[in-house]
């Protein structure tokens, strides 16, 4: 009998079928989230990421449940655990009744300034989700990445590169008045 581990770590395995079965199955979703976290092996537990971040995004009220095990992965000692939790937790801001994003906010932004390149952009593009689907926290989110300069470690041509998505967010903000200047000073710079 193949398990949902040994048929997912196939590197053509089926992402759809996956996806939607993880969205109509709860103990499949159980299982590929268990996997998603636990197992050692990249090509299970990355395919199983892919799964959830298709399906969370597609359906994130189906993946609202697993925001503590999300959130646990911001502190997870491999940064590609990091990026899964960065992932997921925006695509799961969007049916976030209950404002778990509030106690998740510090350490979800901690990552801005992460040893890792990718995380850092992780949690970058992630803002730009997490601004569309709770734009009140736009005075909060906005000065954090105006101030990447002083909140990475990188050399100037990592941060450049990092900027290009900050970037992508002051354009989806730059009629906001009180931001205009302060866009427009970081685009100059």
């Amino acid at each position: 009998m193949n398990t949902i581990a040994q048929e997912i770590s196939h590197p053509d395995f089926d992402l759809n079928g996956f996806v939607d079965t993880a969205i109509q199955d709860k103990q499949t979703r159980d299982e590929i989230i268990r996997q998603m976290v636990t197992n050692q092996d990249i090509m299970v537990y990355y395919h199983c990421y892919y799964v959830i971040a298709q399906a969370s995004a597609d359906r994130p009220d189906m993946f609202y449940a697993y925001w503590p095990e999300m959130a646990a992965l911001l502190d997870h000692h491999n940064s590609y655990h990091r990026n899964i939790g960065l992932e997921v937790i925006a695509n799961l801001t969007r049916v976030d009744e209950k404002d778990l994003f509030s106690g998740t906010f510090a350490r979800y932004f901690q990552r801005i300034g992460d040893e890792k390149l990718l995380t850092c952009q992780y949690c970058i593009r992630g803002s730009q989700k997490i601004l569309k689907h709770k734009p009140h926290l736009k005075d909060q989110i906005l000065p954090i990445l105006l101030d990447l300069d002083n909140r990475t470690r990188f050399e100037k041509k990592k941060k450049d590169y990092l900027k290009g998505d900050v970037l992508d967010i002051l354009a989806d903000n730059i009629n906001d008045e009180a931001y205009r200047s302060i866009s427009i000073e970081f685009i100059l710079s």
